[in-house]
């Protein structure tokens, strides 16, 4: 195989009538050599006969944005162009959302897609996903759908071509995004959606037709059990899993006793064939990533957390007209405001 000019793909093979039978404008050479259009439906029929030629992305895409792009990066934004469902696996810290982001990018540029809806921690939608998008796509326009159920709508209708919105807000306006136009998907923290008897599962199958691209990222799809790969499975490579979930559970798991399963020896060479197509890099294969930096973000506070963080707050007021406050009893009340903050981080992260 070889890239002629940056345009055309030059292929030697035994039969050349299965490329040229099945891609248009392709032309047979002598000696079994096929040269076709290097353009990205010519290359997802290529993959389909199980020749493999690399993602046009790699050449004829400006990297846009304030930073270049490592070389992991390069490769999971290819990789992500090659498949209409496909996992990300690489690490946090390795710059998988900017991979996210530059490979949709291609696919808008190239008209393959028109919309991109990011499905998100609430924690995330405006420090990471909003920030990166601005950092690494500036010129596209994006929207977060938060707030009350006319809100999210809104924001849905007025046609950005990303949408951010959070994971139980995706049902608040189904309907919307069902009509919205929305050809990509991208489920961030995708362990989520690991359990096929949600609601939240059901509603995000419904919404992802056989023409939807969904790309589903974490940096530990199994990370509590080989049971947590069965939602994503379903949603990615259905084909790859059985019907099932005790089927599924029967083929990772061994059960020791009435209440305790164990997983198999084999487990995770089946979660690994359940879990494709995937990518996958570590912080140790990534050279080139740069020092590590911290940033701090705001979430808001839940309407629960609210009123209990109030309660609080009015209980240590009377405290202070009553009694002398010790330091050890002033640290107990702040760790006590500090565990309800903490709670909403746990929850949203």
């Amino acid at each position: 195989m070889r890239i002629v000019k940056d345009k055309a793909v030059l292929l030697r093979l035994r039969d050349p009538k299965k490329v040229t039978e099945v891609i248009p404008k392709s032309k047979e050479l002598v000696d079994n050599k096929v040269l076709v259009n290097w353009g990205l439906d010519e290359v997802h029929v290529l993959k389909n006969l199980n020749i493999d030629v690399p993602s046009p992305i790699e050449s004829k895409y400006s990297w846009t944005g304030r930073h270049k792009p490592f070389e992991h990066q390069k490769d999971t934004a290819a990789f992500l162009t090659l498949n209409k469902r496909a996992f990300c696996f690489n690490e946090q810290g390795t710059g998988k959302t900017a991979s996210a982001i530059w490979a949709s990018d291609y696919l808008l540029k190239e008209g393959k897609i028109n919309r991109v809806l990011v499905i998100c921690p609430l924690s995330i939608m405006d420090s990471a996903w909003r920030a990166d998008l601005f950092t690494f796509a500036m010129h596209r326009t994006v929207d977060v759908a938060y707030g009350a159920a006319n809100k999210r709508k809104k924001v849905i209708n007025q046609g950005a071509e990303y949408v951010i919105i959070n994971y139980d807000g995706v049902e608040i306006v189904a309907d919307e995004i069902a009509n919205g136009g929305f050809d990509l998907i991208i489920a961030d923290e995708a362990t989520h959606y690991k359990n096929v008897q949600t609601k939240r599962w059901k509603v995000l199958n419904k919404l992802v037709s056989p023409h939807t691209w969904l790309w589903m990222m974490t940096g530990t799809p199994a990370a509590q059990s080989p049971l947590d790969a069965y939602g994503l499975a379903k949603l990615i490579n259905p084909e790859g899993v059985p019907r099932f979930f005790s089927s599924y559970r029967d083929q990772v798991m061994i059960k020791v006793n009435q209440f305790k399963w164990l997983p198999k020896a084999d487990s995770v060479d089946v979660v690994h064939k359940a879990l494709q197509p995937a990518i996958r890099f570590t912080k140790d294969q990534c050279l080139d990533l740069p020092d590590i930096v911290y940033t701090k973000r705001i979430v808001e506070m839940t309407k629960q957390q609210k009123k209990y963080y109030q309660q609080l707050k009015n209980h240590m007021i009377m405290q202070t007209t009553e009694e002398q406050i010790t330091a050890p009893n002033a640290a107990v009340n702040m760790n006590k405001l500090l565990d309800i903050g903490w709670s909403n981080l746990h929850r949203y992260w």
